[in-house]
């Protein structure tokens, strides 16, 4: 098993090792997962497959520009939409609705005696029947509905089309329930029905709220990239811990002497308090209002479906192709930090446009960032990275990029921890085996690694035929388990492999051991009947707990 990022988990192919020789630093780039570089290529001979670029940014960013005109120009579009928005509103008819509270009480009455109605009523405006402190500390609301009020349609809501950023945002699990009237809803969104149980997500104790709080701060960095330097925006999701915002700028690039000048209009955002602001729109008047962004127009051809409709946000003079939910405005941000940026690519494919991105960090307390930034100091007193440097256990060279050179006093670490694995594998019934490094193509279009996976595999010509370096073991295991006729009085079979395996990781994302192109793992596979199924689980979860709590 190895602990990946979520959103990886079923790539067979993304080598990571074991968290706790990871950097705070580092878990925040796996966690993204899409940090871009170029892969490995060959300079001269026949390519294999030819691979076209797809440049669609082109002049539409030529230099940093403050403020540029066509800023304004998409709010006065933005405007004429909100009126036809606001038409379809007036025919809505409010009808008296209730709300059941995770207690199992029912409100149905705001403090004046008014009743709670559909269209009109917010969780918001329940929170404060409840406490005034409580609407104001509240990030999102997590609504059940007990129904719809007949007049709300989702898809005429644009509820119902692909969540433009759920790529981006698929480690997080956001709006991830069972039931399909269960949903996170902004605190100042009006509601559509009854509710059988509301629930208000707070900062502090509540992933989802986190989550929409980055969300919410990825669109005042993206607002401030606009105003300072005419950024093209492209996608800006919340992370695990904090989030970022992809660019385009042409020929230009981030630098550090930026973070300041982001930092400083950001707390300008912060102060001016600016409302998050949900529109429907179809996608006729999204490719109007993003008539200028190429990226966010192919987000829209390509994830939007003619005839339906989607949703965006604005603050302040901000508007973005967004699902939501939001914060109910920027001044719930009290603290604001730009941690790092990096080159990436369009949609993570290196053949496309070389992007800008900027990371933030944000809290809803000043408190919160700075024990975020001791922290973080700390963390770099950890980095593996750090301490192999000094300890002399490690390098790298360019020359061999993502391949660890093992020196004496590492490689003396590196064959005790070999040892020490393998005493396991005598202890536990485990067979070492050795299997070769390169195969032919064929094997792993038989496995169905190549059909998804080659991009990531170092692959070559031997005497007109396409092999390449195994980027694990299985296959190869596979082939020595099916080279005999077995009997069920044979298993089970444990085969283990130090075998030396390649994978062909785009160059930036390459971080120290977390992230390589050539490493080695303790790997092992297990051939059993299906009434030994249940013994080999719990023999080798034991097998992990032993050694992990070996190193604490």
């Amino acid at each position: 098993e190895h602990l990946v990022p979520a959103h990886k988990r079923n790539d067979p192919l993304i080598s990571s090792f074991p968290k706790f020789i990871m950097s705070a630093e580092e878990e925040a780039k796996a966690d993204v997962g899409l940090e871009q570089g170029r892969r490995a290529k060959a300079s001269t001979g026949p390519r294999m497959e030819a691979s076209g670029q797809r440049l669609i940014g082109g002049d539409s960013f030529l230099a940093r520009e403050a403020n540029p005109e066509w800023i304004k120009k998409r709010e006065e579009i933005y405007a004429t939409i909100k009126a036809r928005r606001e038409a379809e509103l007036e025919s809505k008819t409010p009808v008296d609705i209730s709300v059941t509270l995770p207690d199992g009480k029912v409100l149905s009455e705001n403090k004046d005696g008014s009743k709670f109605q559909a269209w009109k009523t917010s969780p918001y405006d329940v929170a404060v029947v409840i406490s005034q402190g409580l609407a104001d500390a509240s990030t999102v609301a997590r609504v059940t509905y007990e129904k719809f009020v007949d007049d709300y349609s989702p898809a005429e809501d644009g509820m119902e089309g692909e969540d433009t950023l759920m790529d981006a945002m698929a480690d997080l699990s956001l709006n991830d329930e069972s039931s399909g009237k269960t949903m996170l809803w902004d605190m100042m969104r009006p509601l559509v029905g009854p509710v059988s149980k509301l629930e208000f997500c707070k900062f502090d104790d509540d992933r989802d709220a986190k989550t929409v709080f980055w969300h919410s701060s990825a669109h005042m960095l993206g607002e401030a990239l606009e105003h300072l330097y005419g950024c093209k925006l492209t996608i800006g999701p919340p992370l695990a811990g904090g989030f970022y915002y992809d660019s385009y700028m042409g020929k230009e690039a981030f630098k550090e002497d930026d973070y300041k000048p982001i930092e400083q209009e950001v707390n300008k955002i912060i102060k001016q308090k600016q409302k998050f602001e949900r529109m429907v729109v179809t996608k006729e008047e999204a490719l109007e209002l993003f008539a200028d962004n190429p990226f966010k127009q192919e987000i829209l051809t390509t994830k939007v479906q003619d005839g339906t409709r989607t949703t965006v946000y604005k603050c302040g003079d901000l508007i973005d192709l967004c699902r939501g939910p939001h914060v109910s405005h920027t001044g719930k941000v009290k603290a604001f930090a730009t941690t790092r940026h990096s080159a990436t690519n369009w949609l993570g494919d290196t053949d496309n446009d070389s992007l800008q991105r900027m990371y933030g960090i944000s809290f809803p307390d000043k408190k919160q960032l700075k024990v975020w930034q001791e922290n973080m100091e700390k963390a770099k007193e950890r980095d593996h990275r750090r301490v192999a440097t000094k300890q002399e256990l490690i390098m790298f060279h360019d020359l061999s990029a993502g391949s660890a050179f093992w020196l004496p006093h590492g490689a003396r670490i590196y064959n005790k921890l070999i040892e020490f694995i393998r005493s396991h594998y005598w202890k536990r019934g485990y067979d070492e085996i050795i299997t070769p490094n390169i195969y032919n193509l064929d094997l792993w279009h038989k496995s169905g690694h190549a059909m998804h996976y080659k991009d990531a595999m170092f692959c070559f010509d031997v005497e007109g035929q396409e092999w390449a370096m195994k980027p694990m073991n299985c296959p190869g295991h596979c082939l020595m388990f099916g080279a005999q006729i077995r009997s069920y009085r044979d298993l089970p079979i444990r085969f283990a492999d130090f075998g030396v395996l390649h994978r062909n990781e785009l160059s930036g994302a390459l971080t120290g051991l977390t992230r390589v192109r050539r490493f080695q793992q303790d790997d092992a596979h297990i051939y059993c009947r299906e009434d030994q199924i249940k013994s080999e689980v719990l023999g080798a979860l034991d097998f992990m707990k032993s050694v992990y709590e070996t190193f604490g």
